[in-house]
């Protein structure tokens, strides 16, 4: 092949690309027209031929329809399999973190849904940071350089060096909730902690516990918790790990919560917890299996339970069968990142801000409820 035929077919698959692009950014619908030819070679810099190469490309695909002496019109939106744009994605990766992986795959299938080359980029290093470097992912850096990607999804938080590095290069970046040090746009989860409290209230509980993770959030929660009651802190408002876990390693919840159970479950039925406050559903999945066996071995302890699960994760159930429910939903937030990124690329969004998914509220039944508060 010659280099004219390579650079020619190169030129029609950069303008197949900017077709797709315009048919997500103009919304367009089944028997809307595009641009005319006219208007689109001046605005792609190219040639007639490569103009409408790049057409009967997409026609023989099913996409466009040309209609002699009316011009060219949308014959299907289904873009999937297509690339308009190509979006570099970094993304938190833990082996034992199952949130991690689950927003990993939601991701790339709302990229594919928007017509996006996803191109990923995974951590070479082996040790978590509060903030990472750009020479953590191998080929981010030169990528931005060549102009291989046109924004930027991340799950982790980058460090000043990498941001001035973003701005200088002008990439949109969008980080998602777990990217809990990065500024600019952002989407995230609904803080809920203080909606459980209110809740514990008008379920009529008086003894909140609150079991948390802990890092990033061990201080907000303690914070949280302070505000919310008068109770001390120390002894109701459990922060298993505060401090970052830099080993990629399963969590051992067991020896820790067995303690903290026992001990509750121990105390004066005036005293211990009569509601547990969990927004983690691995961890409230541990919880939860350690109280029903508290009870096989015959204790009487039975309390409520407000917890926060992930529609994606079929770790607890989602039906409210063990307590009130959160229901977060990770391929929502996914959804949102993926719009919020293309829209700045557009020129649509130029104003950085904060975008909060709100977890959807799944009640328990009356009657469990009320059995619990009297038990």
């Amino acid at each position: 092949m010659s280099t004219t035929s390579k650079n020619q077919g190169s030129r029609t698959e950069q303008v197949k690309q900017a077709l797709i692009c315009c048919l997500q950014d103009l919304q367009l619908k089944p028997g809307d027209a595009l641009p005319t030819q006219a208007v689109l070679r001046e605005k792609l810099h190219v040639g007639a031929v490569t103009v409408q190469r790049a057409i009967a490309a997409l026609a023989d695909a099913g996409i466009l329809e040309v209609r002699p002496h009316k011009g060219v019109f949308v014959r299907r939106f289904r873009t999937e399999g297509f690339v308009g744009r190509e979006i570099g994605l970094v993304c938190l990766w833990r082996t034992f973190y199952p949130a991690a992986a689950s927003m990993l795959q939601c991701l790339q299938l709302q990229l594919h849904k928007k017509a996006c080359q996803c191109k990923l980029f995974l951590r070479n290093f082996p040790e978590m940071t509060e903030v990472d470097s750009l020479s953590f992912f191998d080929g981010l850096k030169r990528c931005i350089e060549t102009g291989q990607i046109q924004g930027l999804i991340t799950t982790v938080s980058f460090d000043d060096e990498a941001w001035a590095f973003f701005r200088k290069h002008k990439l949109p970046v969008v980080s998602l909730g777990s990217a809990s040090r990065n500024d600019g746009y952002k989407i995230t989860g609904e803080d809920c902690l203080p909606e459980f409290f209110d809740l514990a209230r008008k379920r009529g509980f008086r003894r909140p516990a609150l079991f948390h993770s802990g890092y990033p959030l061990a201080e907000h929660a303690r914070k949280i918790f302070a505000s919310c009651t008068d109770l001390p802190t120390e002894k109701y408002c459990r922060i298993l790990y505060p401090d970052i876990i830099t080993e990629d390693r399963p969590v051992d919840w067991n020896a820790k919560l067995r303690e903290i159970l026992r001990e509750f479950s121990a105390m004066p039925k005036l005293k211990r917890p009569d509601v547990l406050l969990i927004p983690d559903d691995i961890l409230c999945s541990f919880v939860y299996r350690e109280v029903q066996s508290l009870r096989l071995a015959g204790s009487t302890w039975d309390p409520h339970f407000i917890y926060l699960a992930n529609r994606q994760i079929p770790i607890l159930p989602l039906d409210g069968s063990i307590g009130d429910c959160f229901e977060n939903d990770i391929m929502k937030q996914a959804e949102a990142a993926t719009e919020l990124l293309l829209n700045v690329i557009r020129g649509r969004e130029t104003k950085e801000r904060v975008i909060r998914i709100k977890p959807k509220f799944i009640e328990q039944k009356p009657d469990t409820s009320e059995r619990r508060r009297k038990s």
